[in-house]
């Protein structure tokens, strides 16, 4: 029955490709930010994941959900260019979600008592009244300014509080994919091979939800079912085959054995571990991310 909803969906209206993905568990392949801003994927690029916006959220925002963790499509919505995949609520920061850390502290003015000293002063020529006009202003101004230190303290605390209050909304709220095309693609070309497709690299759609991946799996064309699971065993008869993103490291090392080099760097402060992998017939090097595969090259030796 699953299946057979593949294929009714194809081509069809964004609100179809809603009922079909909607409220079904996937399971996530990477460390997702805590922001409606959520993971930028570029399917038709070389590097589809956005390493620099992708690392620079998870800094600014934390994690929202992480790799492993099994969790419900909650909305899908189709724009011009860009397919929204929510995600656990999508994200926290959306225009109903309160994002401001600041409480504002505004000092105190002065009292009608510390001005009707400072007018007096100003007027009084005897030193001695003098004297005690300035002892009066002093404890006058004194006292405001105690009270403004605690009042800018109080602010501050509430502040911090509002800052992890909103931390915790962050890493309660879900995230989300959003699978940009370039140039833009009709709507009616958007199917949930399209989606999943896309995604395999950094979702695991579930076979006993999104169906089984044994028999022919739909196209962009129309066929009928769903792309294979990137957890599938390794192409022992020819590696390369076997080859794609999405695949974990121990994956890799089973393809093409252990490398012959690794090598961590930091891409937009985000750790990136390169391997190179040997055989007789060709040479592949092969970027990870939270130990899966987001880049290879295959060279021959």
């Amino acid at each position: 029955m699953v299946l057979g909803a593949v294929c009714q969906l194809v081509g069809q209206s964004p609100e179809a490709l809603s009922g079909f993905f909607e409220g079904k568990q996937v399971i996530v392949k990477l460390d997702m930010p805590g922001t409606q801003q959520g993971v930028d994927i570029y399917p038709q690029r070389t590097q589809a994941l956005d390493l620099k916006s992708y690392s620079n959220r998870m800094k600014k925002f934390g994690t929202a959900l992480r790799n492993g963790d099994s969790v419900m499509v909650t909305k899908i919505k189709v724009k011009d260019n860009n397919i929204e995949f929510q995600l656990a609520g999508g994200g926290y920061g959306t225009m109903s979600d309160d994002t401001d850390t600041s409480v504002q502290f505004t000092p105190s003015d002065k009292s009608g008592r510390e001005k009707d000293l400072e007018d007096q002063l100003k007027s009084e020529t005897d030193q001695a009244k003098r004297r005690s006009l300035q002892r009066q202003l002093d404890d006058a101004r004194a006292a405001r300014e105690r009270r403004d230190q605690r009042d800018r303290m109080a602010a501050e605390d509430a502040a911090e509080s509002k800052k992890q209050r909103i931390g915790t909304n962050r890493q309660q709220g879900g995230s989300r994919f959003n699978i940009r095309f370039e140039p833009r693609r009709p709507v009616t070309e958007m199917t949930p091979q399209t989606i999943m497709s896309a995604l395999t690299a950094y979702v695991t759609f579930p076979p006993d939800t999104f169906g089984s991946s044994d028999s022919s799996r739909p196209t962009e064309a129309g066929a009928n079912s769903t792309p294979e699971p990137s957890t599938s065993q390794p192409n022992a008869a020819d590696p390369v085959k076997g080859l794609k993103k999405g695949l974990t490291l121990e994956q890799v090392k089973a393809l093409f054995g252990q490398p012959t080099d690794t090598h961590d760097r930091l891409q937009g402060g985000l750790k990136v571990t390169t391997c190179t992998f040997q055989n007789k017939d060709v040479t592949v090097q092969g970027d990870f991310v939270n130990g899966v595969l987001v880049q290879y090259t295959l060279s021959s030796r």
